[in-house]
């Protein structure tokens, strides 16, 4: 054992370097007290052929309790730890070193303590593994604050795991943060750094679970597949927490699956990449921050975040914390110490990493570099990739950094936040390059997604918020700079959202933000292709480094094969990097063969199944080392188990190709790399490579063949089920690609396929496809009709049998045969010979023959290929015409030319008599018939020798016993030849015939031939001997002459099959009942038989016969058995009396029956159980078993067939006895050669042998060369065009069958995508729907401000149908409501005008809401009445019974209905006051039989808040006087003039209730009263005038007409005759008759159709007037479609003067109010007083 040399120590580790080791050193380097030993021979012996080393350094612990004194380096960690996994190379001298590893020690087959933290483990060279227990004494020195926090899970009481964490001033520089990473945490830079960017506070969950879960996954793969940095806030909550979930899962998996897997082979562990995830938030805003004060194991506990609160938590799934104590706490969420942490990190950061030459440059001499002059890497090698998630306004500005720096950025568009924002901005200056968008477009509505995005952070701050956007834009620019695209934005919400190609996206934006320099354009295609081969993009590898111009000048070299070998899941690679050039065979030499088996990924089925389980290893260790000698003796024994291809691996033959030394050309060598890497793929159950590399052979069939025979091997020797049942799936996959390539090439060309199928393949020991097809006991190939053929024609060899007919009658081809071979002159007559056969030369099949002699064709003719396609004369006379047609020179010459080819090929070769004999003789189908035609006499001359009588005869005996000789001796050297040649095929049964004939032989000897002359033997047994053998002889023709037959073979199958398995199961069966049955019958029938042979024989043999006979005869038992048995056989017979003799019974009672009951009972049952239930049985079974062989019968019997075939090929051409003539002719020429041939110039001749045998060699080489010639000059990939076609196939199969699959994903995808539109949709949606109700609103206010400014005529009132267009009917809510009315344009306001939409509310003021005065004159809601009866319509008789009865209204439609109510008449006018062409209107009922409004719509159904359906009557009164001025005394001065015209005034009560409109602008409206019909219209106008206007309580008649009111008003004038105060009450009755209607004739007069009724006076008249102002429909607020107001207005003018300020008290509510165009009272009756100054010429 080597001593250690020397030992290095560094503060606080030490480490020492490996000593020497010469080339054929021995020894081992052992570590004292850490259970470590290393196999240094393994070491010198693989390694030494790396140039390239650094020094490796094991960590080791120095003993503190000796002071100085070292006992020994031992590893830290406390437990033992065993490596096999270190990769040692000899640099120097004196050092040795390890290639660089840098995975998850806890992950890689070591065994560490439970307390060891996962994280603490760092990886240093030595198979990667030192722990890191971060003890507070190593970091007494560190510059910062640093421990260890250990998060308790509050679901266990079981501590969790220690996180580091380090606390950093805001003042300190990156590098020191870096140093400090390298130093003291042993970090080293990982190829790739990933920083997620989101925020806390904004977060928003995912409402789409599956693009998390995509998201979770995507980041564990990348994590997964190549060393890699994740960079986060670090805080338990957001895209930070979701990572942490998924890093928590993926290390129970890890875990759960290292813990499986160590307790069926510990050694077999699985290896991960180590997971790295930072985080790095600020100290002020933990909650626990101030526990951080770098002591060692701080205990933390989550408890939760709580809503309102800034301070958050640690995520414990991080790994790694850095904590920055900033001051600056507006900056909590975001520190500038981040971004220049993470530019940092592009440096290299502890251990650099050796890089290897994976390029070779052309023969160029620009492009001729060494590996080793080549520029050095950049400092700044480490791609830094930022991840936008979401998002915060603080963001913005590490995004910004970013994109300063030329650092690739990745935005997530659909995660919300401000991804979308900056997302939007980007793809909208993408799209939009008009100069006004930005101004126009984008900044506002970028303002508005700000606004909607983030409403409480810029509520009261537009400077921050337009800054936010400003920058926002900012980022927009700096995205792009020339070829350069620093920003990528992912789409999530469209259907082909997915997340799953995260990595891919993450590569895409590294190199579209790579600077192409032109300098280091080789190092960073390096770097990029190693990326993408870590991540597994073979994708990329197409489109971002094969497509580039500049990949044309770099061939790829072996390294990067050798690396997507290794890795798993890497066949797309190795296929493009097989199709750019690379060549296997200067790639794969021994060492790197041997290397393979012992460096890849995934090691464990290599070394239980093909190791430990073909060849019996002993417990193989995943990373123990292979013997030198292992490709050529383990290796080729392991192929050879299970191919039974033998010397398949030559190890210094591939290095010699590898090195340019051809054993025999290229193109060999390549195929024979190939083929043993194909090999290595299958044995290392790469099956998806093992195809990848299958598409390039050159012998594909038979290669799919052997990889199916090796998978079908490797299946015994699985012990699990699915392993067992993947590799037979392997197995079967193989058959049928190597099934599906011979389909296409024999319908391509067969004459393709038959080269292939008896070719002799030299890399497969020269066995032909067909034979290792055999092997691999693939039935489905040889069934395969090609095979089949090919067969066929190996049957009947040089011989083809003619049809010749004779009338009705049709020989079979088997006579005509029989008779060729013993009558000869038949030949001519039915056999054809072919020529092919007669070209025999090894290795040249018939093909290669054809393709010759089509050589030798083409040398004959000339090189003009049109000339030669001419079609030649069919005739003489054709033949004369076109040699007189054509020249003399170059016409006749190609005539002749076209003769020789004619006449060459109507030529027929004529073979010699003793030729065609020849050939008839050694056809396997003559062979086959001689053979059987023989064996029939053979029979037959056998059982005459059987039944010979008494002894035989001799001569006879002598026949048959030499005949059988001769028949052993075939056999047994058919057997040996067979042996030799076809090593494949079974010789089971022709061993166990050979022995079986040879035992017959002797006891035929002995028993019958030899008796003739000593007489010793029995007759009987010579005859049972020859019997058995007789049986044997006629059983023999079940396996060669079926056989044959298409319709017997398979049906031979069937019986084999029922025979093996049926029926023996049905005798294991039987043999119960058998046994059962015999002995009971027995017993209970015979039940005195003594014991002996004779028992066992009627025991067993009884039920057997039973089967077939059936004997009840002794059933009834023998008469002197039965008296017998009832006198002697009393109960004392069977008493134990030791003195008293067992007594002697007689013969004849011994062996007689007995009947009895449990006789009948016991034979029944029997008999029934086995004749009708097993017989029964037996016939399903059969039937069942032939059921399911009859699909696979024909495959059987075809692929059985082959070894028929076989076996009479081999046969020689007289079968026996006959053979005994080719034994004499074979002795003959045996002694001829060695005897008389050598005679005295033996030497001579020898010499002149051995020159023939090497004329003969040479002339064979010149063959195959010129055959190989021919063939490169064809398509020499036709087989590789097969296989691409085959996969082509398979692949579009594979498509298809997966489109469900797809269809399904797309369709879940279109379904969020759907419903992401649905809710796009709906809110736009909104917006429109909210645009329209603007529109309408101000459509509606376009026309009300159109009807203000309208002063044409007055609208408003009207009498006569269709005249106006009511405008406050139409307004607003409704009065005393907050429904809207249905929007209703001028355009839609007649019910002649369609309008479809049109659907309004309905409201009907509830009775019991009016006041207890009005209640008895409310009309019932018509409209909820029947709705209640179309409901009790529904109902049963019971439950009707049940409610109480409905009120019954019933309404008179425009009538006037009187009736008298407890002491009054009441009258109900329902008619309206709306007339049409001079006559009174009559409205329209709707279909439940309600009045419709005759002027038109008004948004509302319903009665309202009106008393009555349809017109509801009301009596108003406008009391006008003229307008004076007044002086500053308050004295008149005259009247009130605008533009020339008095200004009226009139009297305006103030409204109460339901009347009061807030859109009237006013509460004011002129006095009057409903007309309810209890008193009259006047009576009502006179109480209602004194009430409101005059506030007396004085009530009038109620029979009042209106003379009456006239003159109760005139009494307000200051001129007025009449008394002044007359009382109400004592006003005259209503003019009633024509004498009192003439008393008032003159004071009624009529202007513009309306009444005017003067006071009479003299000259002077009082001043005062009365008429009738308007009665008719009313545009009242309160109308709606079913009721409405009708008004009957009285005008009443006091021109001289009046006294209602004398009479009005001055506390009422009563007013003056002007006229003109602004006046505001309720409704409309505005326009009614505009009338009114309109009458009286005044200013309106």
């Amino acid at each position: 054992m080597a001593a250690i040399a020397d030992y290095q120590w560094h503060d606080p580790l030490m480490a020492f370097k490996c000593p020497t080791l010469d080339e054929g050193a021995s020894g081992n380097l052992q570590i004292p007290n850490a259970g470590l030993m290393i196999d240094m021979r393994d070491l010198s012996e693989n390694y030494n052929q790396e140039k390239q080393a650094t020094s490796f350094y094991i960590p080791v612990e120095q003993d503190q309790g000796n002071g100085s004194e070292v006992n020994g380096p031992k590893v830290l960690g406390g437990s033992p730890i065993r490596s096999t996994s270190g990769t040692y190379i000899q640099q120097s001298s004196n050092e040795c070193l390890v290639a660089d590893v840098d995975l998850d020690p806890s992950e890689s087959g070591f065994y560490l303590e439970e307390d060891v933290d996962l994280n603490q483990q760092t990886v240093t060279s030595f198979g990667g593994l030192s722990i890191d227990t971060q003890d507070s004494a190593r970091y007494y020195d560190a510059p910062f604050d640093c421990g260890n926090i250990q998060f308790s899970n509050i679901h266990s009481q079981k501590p969790d795991i220690e996180r580091h964490y380090v606390c950093i001033p805001s003042d300190t520089s990156s590098w020191d943060v870096t140093h400090f990473l390298g130093t003291y945490w042993k970090m080293r830079s990982p190829k790739i750094v990933l920083s997620v960017i989101s925020g806390v506070r904004h977060f928003k969950p995912w409402k789409n679970l599956r693009l998390k879960e995509q998201f979770q996954k995507a980041v564990i793969k990348a994590a997964n597949t190549t060393e890699m940095w994740i960079v986060t806030s670090g805080l338990d909550g957001g895209v930070s927490k979701m990572i942490g979930d998924a890093f928590r899962e993926e290390k129970a998996r890890r875990i759960s699956n290292r813990t499986q897997q160590s307790m069926i082979r510990p050694d077999a562990v699985q290896k991960f990449q180590k997971l790295t995830l930072i985080g790095i938030l600020p100290k002020d805003g933990l909650k626990y921050g101030d526990k951080l004060d770098g002591s060692e194991g701080v205990g933390l506990r989550n408890e939760g975040h709580q809503p309102d609160s800034d301070k958050y938590e640690l995520n414990p799934d991080h790994t790694h914390f850095m904590i920055v104590e900033e001051e600056d706490l507006d900056r909590m969420f975001f520190t500038n110490i981040r971004c220049t942490l993470e530019k940092e990190f592009e440096c290299q950061l502890g251990r650099p990493r050796r890089l290897r030459r994976v390029f070779s440059w052309g023969s160029d001499e620009s492009n001729i570099h060494s590996f080793n002059n080549m520029h050095p890497p950049n400092d700044k090698t480490i791609p830094v990739i930022g991840l936008l998630v979401q998002g915060s306004p603080k963001n913005v500005e590490h995004i910004l950094f970013y994109l300063s720096n030329k650092m690739p950025v990745v935005v997530l568009k659909g995660s919300g936040g401000f991804a979308d924002l900056l997302a939007f901005a980007y793809q909208e200056t993408q799209e939009r390059t008009d100069p006004d968008f930005l101004e126009t477009f984008l900044k506002p509505e970028l303002i508005k997604m700000i606004c909607k995005s983030y409403p409480s952070d810029f509520k009261d701050n537009d400077l921050a918020r337009n800054e936010f956007r400003d920058k926002i834009l900012k980022c927009v620019d700096l995205a792009q700079e020339e070829d350069q695209t620093f920003m990528t934005v992912v789409n999530m919400q469209g259907w082909d959202a997915s997340l799953k190609d995260l990595d891919k996206y993450l590569l895409k934006a590294l190199f579209k933000s790579e600077k192409q320099v032109a300098s280091k354009w080789k190092e960073q295609l390096y770097k990029n292709l190693q990326l993408i081969l870590d991540w597994n993009r073979p994708d990329l590898v197409q489109s971002q480094i094969f497509q580039r111009d500049d990949f044309a000048k770099i061939k790829l070299n072996k390294e990067l094969l050798e690396k997507a070998l290794l890795k798993t899941d890497r066949e797309e690679f190795v296929d493009l990097f097989l199709d750019h050039g690379v060549q296997i065979h200067k790639f794969l030499n021994h060492k790197k063969f041997k290397l393979l088996f012992e460096r890849p990924e995934d090691r464990e089925f290599f070394t239980t199944v093909c190791l430990e389980g073909a060849l019996n290893f002993s417990s193989v260790e995943a990373d123990q080392p292979l013997q030198k000698e292992f490709l050529s003796n383990d290796l080729n024994r392991l192929i050879y188990k299970l191919s039974r291809i033998k010397d398949f691996v030559q190890p210094y033959e591939l290095s010699m190709n590898s090195a340019g030394l051809y054993v025999s050309n290229p193109a060999v060598a390549e195929r024979k790399a190939l083929n043993c890497l194909i090999i290595w793929a299958v044995l290392m159950n790469r099956q998806k490579l093992a195809k990848v590399l299958w598409q390039r052979c050159e012998e594909p069939i038979a290669m799919a063949l052997i990889c199916s025979n090796m998978y079908k091997e490797l299946a015994k020797n699985c012990i699990e089920l699915y392993l067992r049942n993947e590799m037979e799936h392997n197995a079967n996959d193989f058959g049928k690609i190597a099934l599906g390539v011979l389909d296409i090439s024999f319908r391509d060309s067969s004459a393709q396929a038959y080269n292939i199928l008896c070719k002799p393949l030299p890399d497969f020991n020269n066995k032909t496809t067909l034979e290792i097809a055999y092997d691999a006991n693939y039935m489905n190939f040889i069934a395969h009709p090609c095979c089949q053929k090919w067969l066929t024609k190996k049957l009947f060899g040089a011989i083809h049998v003619k049809e010749v007919h004779w009338g009705i009658f049709r020989l079979p081809y088997w006579f005509k045969i029989l008779a060729s071979a013993f009558l000869i002159f038949p030949m001519f007559l039915w056999i054809n010979f072919s020529s092919g056969s007669l070209r025999r030369v090894k290795g040249i099949t018939v093909n290669d023959s054809i393709l010759m002699e089509d050589e030798e064709e083409d040398a004959e003719t000339d090189s003009n290929d049109d000339d030669e396609d001419a079609v030649l004369p069919s005739s003489k006379s054709m033949l004369e015409n076109e040699l007189s047609s054509m020249s003399k020179t170059k016409g006749l010459k190609n005539v002749k030319v076209k003769i020789r080819s004619a006449m060459k090929s109507n030529k027929k070769r004529h073979f010699a008599i003793w030729r065609r004999i020849q050939l008839l003789w050694s056809a396997p189908i003559t062979k086959f018939w001689l053979t059987q035609a023989l064996y029939f006499l053979y029979l037959g001359l056998f059982c005459l020798a059987v039944l010979w009588p008494t002894c035989g005869n001799l001569t006879l005996d002598l026949l048959v016993w030499l005949w059988t000789a001769v028949i052993l001796t075939e056999l047994v050297r058919r057997t040996y030849v067979k042996h030799q040649k076809y090593k494949t095929v079974s010789l089971f049964g022709q061993c166990a015939e050979i022995c079986f004939i040879l035992i017959f032989l002797v006891l035929y000897l002995f028993l019958r031939i030899i008796p003739h002359w000593f007489v010793y033997a029995n007759i009987n047994a010579a005859k049972t001997v020859l019997s058995v053998g007789l049986i044997y002889s006629f059983y023999r023709l079940l396996g060669t002459y079926l056989l044959i037959s298409p319709t017997l073979g398979p049906m031979l199958v069937r019986m084999s099959r029922m025979v093996k398995h049926d029926f023996v199961a049905f005798i294991r069966m039987f043999l119960i009942f058998l046994i059962s049955g015999g002995v009971t019958i027995q017993a209970v029938l015979y039940p005195n038989y003594p014991m002996g042979i004779n028992l066992i024989k009627r025991v067993l043999t009884r039920p057997l016969f039973a089967m077939f006979l059936t004997k009840i005869d002794d059933l009834d038992g023998s008469p002197a058995c039965n008296a017998y048995t009832n006198a002697n056989m009393s109960a004392h017979y069977c008493l134990a009396d030791p003195p008293r003799p067992e007594p002697q019974l007689p013969d004849d009672i011994i062996q007689c029956s007995v009947e009895s009951v449990g006789g009948y009972l016991i034979v029944i049952q029997y008999l029934l159980i086995c004749k009708l239930v097993l017989v029964t049985l037996l016939f399903a079974m059969f039937a069942l078993t032939i059921t399911k062989v009859d699909k696979e019968a024909g495959e059987i019997w075809k692929y059985q067939r082959y070894a028929l075939i076989i076996d009479f090929e081999e046969r020689l051409c007289l079968p026996p006895p006959f053979t005994l003539i080719s034994y004499v002719t074979m002795l003959l020429v045996f002694f001829y050669n060695q005897v008389f041939v050598c005679q005295k110039g033996c030497r001579c001749c020898y010499c002149c042998k051995r020159q023939d045998k090497v004329k003969t060699k040479k002339n064979t080489e010149k063959m195959i060369h010129k055959v190989q010639r021919i063939k490169q000059s064809q398509d020499y990939n036709y087989w590789q065009k097969c296989a691409s076609e085959y996969i082509t196939t398979q692949e579009n199969e594979l498509e298809k069958n997966a489109v469900v699959n797809k269809q399904t994903e797309v369709i879940n995808s279109l379904q969020e995508d759907m419903n992401f539109q649905k809710k796009n949709m709906r809110l736009l949606n909104n917006r429109i729907v909210e645009l329209e109700k603007i529109m309408l609103s101000s459509r509606m206010y376009l026309e009300n401000i159109y009807h203000k400014l309208d002063k044409t005529d007055v609208f408003g009132v009207a009498n006569t149908k269709g005249q106006i267009i009511h405008i406050t009917a139409r307004q607003s809510p409704y009065p005393g409501t907050r429904i809207a009315r249905f929007p209703v344009f001028d355009k839609y306001v007649p019910w002649e005008q369609v309008y479809d939409v049109y659907d309004p509310k309905i409201y009907t003021k509830p009775k019991d809401q009016f006041c207890e005065d009005e209640m008895v004159f409310v009309d019932e809601d018509l409209i909820q009445l029947k709705k209640l009866q179309e409901e009790r319509d529904r109902m049963t008789e019971e439950e009707k019974e049940a409610l109480p009865p409905l009120v019954k209204f019933t309404a008179k439609w425009n009538a006037v209905v009187t009736y008298r109510q407890e002491s009054h008449t009441r009258a109900i006018d329902r008619r309206s006051w709306i007339s049409f062409d001079n006559q009174p209107h009559r409205y329209s009922l709707d279909p439940m039989e309600i009045p419709i409004n005759s002027m038109g719509r008004t948004g509302l159904r319903g009665r309202g808040v009106l008393w009555r359906w349809g017109p509801n009557h009301v009596i108003k009164a406008v009391c006008t006087r003229w307008r004076h001025k007044y002086s500053d005394n308050d004295a008149q001065t005259g009247f009130l003039y605008v533009e020339g015209k008095r200004v009226l005034e009139f009297i305006a009560i103030k409204k109460l209730g339901d009347e009061v409109t807030v859109d009237s602008g006013s509460t004011y409206g002129l006095p009057g009263g409903a007309l309810h019909g209890h008193i009259s219209p006047y009576s009502m106008q006179c109480q209602a005038f004194m009430k409101d206007v005059l506030m007396e309580d004085q009530e009038p008649k109620n029979n009042l007409d209106q003379s009456d009111m006239i003159q109760y008003f005139a009494q307000f004038s200051a001129n007025v005759i009449t008394p002044v105060r007359t009382p109400v009450t004592q006003l005259p009755s209503p003019v009633s008759s024509a004498t009192q209607l003439s008393s008032i004739q003159p004071f009624l007069t009529r202007t513009n159709s309306r009444t005017s009724l003067r006071t009479h006076g003299e000259g002077d008249n009082s001043g005062y007037s009365a008429c009738l102002l308007y009665k008719g429909y009313v545009d009242d607020p309160r109308n709606t479609d079913n009721a409405w107001v009708e008004a009957e207005v009285w005008n009443f003018h006091y021109d001289g003067g009046d006294t209602f300020d004398i009479r009005i008290p001055e506390d009422s509510s009563p007013t003056w109010k002007e006229v003109s165009p602004n006046v505001k009272i309720f409704g409309n009756e505005g326009v009614i007083v505009q009338e009114a100054a309109k009458i009286h010429d005044a200013y309106h």
